[in-house]
């Protein structure tokens, strides 16, 4: 496995687990330790963004740090919390601000990717790209709430339920398009 590779998985592991390791970590290591952690986990995907993600992953990268950075000089543990909807903030402008493009943000990764689209997938796609900007809303509202509660409700939420709401959205989509596809004649794979 390539270094690429496994910063890539390792930034991943991390950002689900983050939840958890503030639970956990902060009955033994001061916030501003998360702060830093963080910060060396972006700098570490920042190092590893393919040329094709420039465009998109670098400014996003950008806003984590700075919030990383602050966070680690702050040293606020309710800081820390607002993770999740910073996150879901910025999940929203990129989805919903590719819908005023040409292509959206799901089209793009279909084209970058190869995959034969029909006449039908562009707008098909344009709708699922909406669909996830206004799940990014009502997920961000909800991680915004937790953070008025209790730091096993917060962890509860962001570290676990909403992961069950994001793999419901996908499988629910997954299963809505065969049924489109499958309606409107076009291949199933």
């Amino acid at each position: 496995m390539n270094r690429s590779v496994i910063f890539r998985v390792a930034f991943i592991v991390f950002l689900a687990l983050y939840p958890f390791i503030i639970y956990f970590g902060l009955s033994i290591l001061p916030p501003s330790f998360f702060g830093i952690v963080l910060a060396v986990l972006l700098l570490m995907r920042f190092g590893v963004i393919q040329p094709e993600e420039r465009s998109t992953a670098l400014p996003i990268i950008l806003i984590l740090l700075g919030y990383a950075v602050a966070s680690a000089l702050i040293g606020s543990t309710r800081m820390l919390l607002y993770y999740p909807v910073l996150v879901n903030s910025i999940l929203f402008v990129v989805f919903a601000g590719s819908l005023r493009a040409d292509e959206p943000l799901l089209l793009r990764i279909v084209r970058a990717r190869g995959i034969p689209i029909s006449s039908r997938g562009p707008g098909y796609l344009r709708r699922l790209t909406a669909i996830w900007a206004g799940f990014f809303v009502f997920n961000g509202m909800i991680a915004l709430w937790t953070t008025t509660t209790s730091l096993a409700t917060w962890t509860i939420y962001n570290g676990m339920i909403s992961y069950l709401l994001v793999g419901a959205l996908i499988i629910g989509e997954w299963t809505f398009r065969r049924h489109y596809k499958k309606r409107h004649g076009l291949s199933i794979d």
